[in-house]
């Protein structure tokens, strides 16, 4: 009976509609790899035995490689995306997006070749930097994104100026403030990914449960609007 009623409950069907999905499991995932990441640190830092710092370290390695694998293909949803795009009027938001969509292109691409090393098909001892130009192009699109929010806030600041200085339509006011939230949102998301990728790059050097840390946010920031998105 208690079992029948756990079937039945709206958050366990709710749960199978989220993981029913190739992206929602995705990034399911990509939590699980930067948790380990940060307790594989933490452990080591707090005396743990070698063999749960190995299990963490293992678990990261595993589930990166089955990311890459489910993300195989989508350069091509990146290329549709900025050529949607391109039809938007405001100049400055269209190039960002743009920038933004091909340089993921390019990152994912760089990493459907790290798999294709990890599995064999391509030979380990080519295409050597690949790893590097898959970073470089993620924080180009990362700083793209960051562009467009930035050229979003300020717009939507200036809208929510001369709304209250009207002093009407509050359904619009509060749209806006809605809006507003959701960018400045995303500006603390694309910094915290940002931070990732530089210290892939060595740019910066922190440690491995900032890194993982970092990660664990981003990818439960994702994870709250897919879930939310969820009917």
């Amino acid at each position: 009976m208690s079992l029948q009623l756990i079937l039945d409950h709206p958050t366990f069907n709710k749960t199978l509609r989220f993981l029913d999905t190739t992206p929602k499991r995705e990034k399911t995932y990509r939590l699980v790899a930067y948790l380990s990441r940060f307790l594989s640190y933490y452990l080591q830092r707090q005396g743990f035995s070698p063999e749960a710092v190995a299990t963490c370290i293992s678990v990261k390695n595993n589930v990166s490689t089955i990311r890459k694998a489910m993300r195989f293909g989508k350069p091509l949803w990146h290329i549709r995306d900025a050529s949607k795009v391109y039809r938007n009027k405001n100049l400055a938001f269209r190039w960002s997006q743009i920038f933004r969509n091909l340089f993921y292109a390019g990152y994912l691409t760089c990493d459907g070749l790290v798999l294709l090393k990890a599995i064999g098909i391509i030979d380990k001892g080519k295409l050597p930097n690949v790893g590097t130009w898959a970073a470089r192009f993620w924080l180009l699109g990362v700083i793209s994104s960051l562009l467009g929010g930035i050229q979003k806030v300020v717009s939507y600041n200036k809208f929510k100026k001369e709304l209250r200085q009207e002093e009407k339509d509050l359904d619009k006011l509060k749209a806006v403030n809605e809006n507003l939230y959701v960018a400045k949102r995303k500006i603390v998301w694309d910094l915290l990914d940002g931070f990732i990728a530089l210290n892939t790059l060595k740019y910066l050097n922190f440690t491995e449960g900032d890194i993982g840390l970092a990660g664990v946010i981003t990818s439960l920031m994702g994870l709250t609007d897919m879930w939310r998105a969820t009917a």
